[in-house]
């Protein structure tokens, strides 16, 4: 197989996503296109409707060794994604960054140190989004950034104790955040 990208949407390999819908389905358009396109079959491809350039989803796929292909439409962007299969024949898969979990002194903690910016700042903000009745949180991250900050202050939420840590996986912050 080539790396030339199919033109026929019909393509019984084809997966036609709009991301506004898996949006308002709960779902996470990301962790969508990536089980298609590295848990099912290596032919699978998706076609994929938006209203804006999802640029995260893009680096990450990128990232990830996928050719992307975005086209202009009159509906709003149309992305033909595939995995590059030279690549995907010539490397072991890359095992996707999971946040682990953990209870300990009465507050929840979300270790994210295995994402890259700006993939655990989305994750704690996915966390902040689907946790209904936490108000505050501890985090181990590896960057606390100016933005991150921001982020926090423009959902309402702040940070009330930092500080630096070091342990075989490298330096990290540890972050109480706190609902306004």
């Amino acid at each position: 197989m080539n790396n030339e990208i199919p033109l026929n949407d019909e393509d019984e390999n084809c997966h036609v996503l709009r991301v506004e819908n898996l949006i308002a389905e709960g779902q996470i358009p990301v962790d969508v296109v990536t089980h298609i396109l590295f848990e099912t079959d290596n032919k699978a491809w998706v076609a994929l409707h938006s209203n804006f350039d999802p640029i995260p989803l893009r680096l990450k796929l990128t990232k990830l060794g996928c050719i992307i292909n975005k086209q202009d439409t009159t509906d709003g962007w149309l992305f033909h994604i595939h995995r590059d299969v030279t690549l995907a024949e010539n490397k072991k898969p890359v095992p996707s960054a999971k946040a682990s979990f953990r209870f300990q002194d009465g507050i929840i903690t979300i270790d994210v140190r295995s994402f890259d910016y700006p993939n655990d700042l989305l994750e704690v903000l996915r966390f902040m989004d689907t946790s209904l009745d936490s108000d505050c949180f501890s985090v181990e991250i590896k960057r606390f950034t100016h933005k991150f900050q921001e982020v926090l202050a423009q959902r309402g939420w702040s940070c009330v104790s930092k500080s630096s840590h070091c342990d075989e996986r490298g330096d990290f912050w540890v972050l109480v955040l706190e609902e306004k």
